[in-house]
């Protein structure tokens, strides 16, 4: 069985960490309740300097009455080697990339998230806020993206 994906080549080259919010500590029925996460997942390229741009942003919310207990949001861009030629635009002008690559870079982007979600939480209430494992296949975007 052989590999058909095409062999890309990209290169991370920016962590951003755009806001962290904790808030107050809800009452022990909540915080005994759960957790839950919703993530939200947004893409955009720089055609300039070949970049492709993957911001995660995670609210936690107790499970019981959807209470916030806290936000990360974080960037995470990519350098893609042979951008122009990976990436067109479609006919409204507007970026398309390859799914399987996008596919890969928000997995990468996702997972890098929980990480810095662990570093900035560790040692709070949302210590063990963890988030979990999660299919990028969910993500995948109806439309193409949006040139910047």
């Amino acid at each position: 069985m052989s590999d058909t994906k095409p062999p890309y080549k990209y290169s991370l080259n920016l962590l951003q960490l755009n806001e962290s919010h904790i808030h107050p500590v809800p009452p022990q029925d909540e915080a005994a309740s759960g957790l839950n996460f919703s993530v939200n997942l947004e893409n955009a390229v720089h055609e300039q300097n070949g970049w492709v741009l993957c911001n995660v942003t995670v609210n936690i919310v107790t499970q019981k009455s959807a209470m916030p207990v806290g936000k990360l949001s974080a960037t995470v861009s990519f350098s893609v080697a042979d951008f122009n030629t990976l990436v067109h635009k479609n006919e409204q002008g507007i970026a398309v990339i390859p799914p399987d690559l996008l596919a890969t870079l928000n997995g990468i982007a996702i997972s890098t998230t929980r990480g810095i979600m662990y570093g900035v939480f560790k040692g709070t209430p949302l210590h063990g806020a963890l988030l979990p494992l999660m299919d990028v296949k969910a993500f995948a975007p109806e439309l193409p993206l949006e040139g910047k």
